[in-house]
């Protein structure tokens, strides 16, 4: 919808796990390292952490983009882990090609089928990588299940890498069962992204679809990294918002009016900026202009001019993302905390 009127090519900040978008801060590159390592040196699994919408499914899709380049690979992707014992190795068997799913409902039978299918795989030097996402919904029984799809191995290597993505409470069911923890040593929590990974995420993005020229203001940065706490998805939701509505008002860029409104509506502020009244008398100024008594003083135009004072710091930046404040003429704001 807006999209021509900002040049872009296409919308930069979908939530969608489109592997051209990641932006590889230094945290999101070290994710993506540790699970490569993971699968390409064949480990018996990994487990990667985060917040909701911290960018972890997005690590996933590069990690699976990068497997399915390399014919040694072949991958193995589960979205919806609540399946039944007997419905996972069956959707394992289907993603990895085999014909003849066994159609009986013994859980035995396709065990060994799928053990079966992962020693031919290995004899033809090809490595399986098993990956279930939104791992943190499974249940211990479930977690169990899934230790012993890891003891499949031959003597000299394993017969798949399994990698579990999930939100912070994953590590620590993983950690309650001993047994798993010790097969997914390999772990690491994604964080949220600071002020500084902010910006380049967004100006990150504006590039991918082929936008040069910068958008936000230095203050509107800060504003969004601090209503969104540096979250990708939610800094998403923002920027995208307040293309909207700089598009509506025909903006040439978008300065933090237009973020703290957009900040306001999705609920991530709970009160927006309000000026404050003064019963000081307006100031003057030593311009004169004239009347009918002769010359006087002309009154100085303090709100708007105090306003474009106040536009000015906030262009500027820097100013600390702790609560903007305008000359002592507004409020703090309060930010949502989760």
């Amino acid at each position: 919808m807006y999209e021509t009127y900002w040049r872009f090519d296409f919308k930069p900040f979908e939530n969608t796990p489109d592997p051209k978008f990641l932006y590889y801060s230094p945290k999101h590159e070290e994710a993506l390292m540790r699970l490569l390592y993971a699968a390409r040196e064949h480990k018996q699994g990994a487990i990667l952490t985060g917040e909701y919408g911290s960018g972890k499914t997005l690590v996933s899709r590069v990690l699976l983009q990068d497997l399915a380049s390399d014919d040694r690979f072949q991958t193995v992707l589960i979205v919806n882990p609540k399946l039944s014992n007997k419905e996972l190795l069956k959707e394992i068997l289907f993603q990895i090609g085999e014909q003849n799913i066994a159609s009986s409902n013994d859980a035995l039978e396709l065990l060994h089928q799928l053990e079966r299918r992962l020693k031919e795989s290995i004899a033809q030097r090809k490595k399986t990588v098993f990956i279930i996402d939104e791992a943190q919904i499974l249940e211990e029984k479930e977690l169990e299940e899934l230790r012993l799809l890891l003891n499949f191995q031959n003597q000299e290597e394993f017969l798949m890498t399994m990698i579990l993505i999930g939100q912070s409470d994953l590590k620590r069911r993983v950690n309650s069962i001993e047994p798993l923890k010790q097969r997914l040593a390999l772990q690491y929590h994604l964080n949220t992204l600071g002020l500084e990974e902010t910006r380049e995420y967004i100006n990150h993005r504006l590039g991918i679809v082929g936008r040069r020229e910068p958008i936000f203001t230095p203050g509107a940065y800060g504003l969004i990294h601090e209503g969104a706490q540096g979250t990708p998805r939610k800094i998403n939701n923002v920027c995208d918002y307040a293309l909207l509505i700089g598009f509506s008002k025909k903006a040439q860029q978008i300065g933090v009016e237009i973020v703290e409104d957009c900040l306001y509506d999705l609920g991530f502020i709970e009160k927006k900026i309000e000026k404050k009244t003064s019963a000081t008398p307006k100031k003057t100024r030593a311009r004169k202009t004239q009347t009918n008594g002769g010359l006087q003083p002309a009154p100085l135009n303090t709100e708007e001019e105090q306003h474009g004072e106040d536009s000015r710091h906030f262009e500027e930046g820097e100013r600390g993302i702790e609560g903007f404040r305008r000359d002592d003429t507004i409020t703090h704001r309060r930010v949502k905390t989760p």
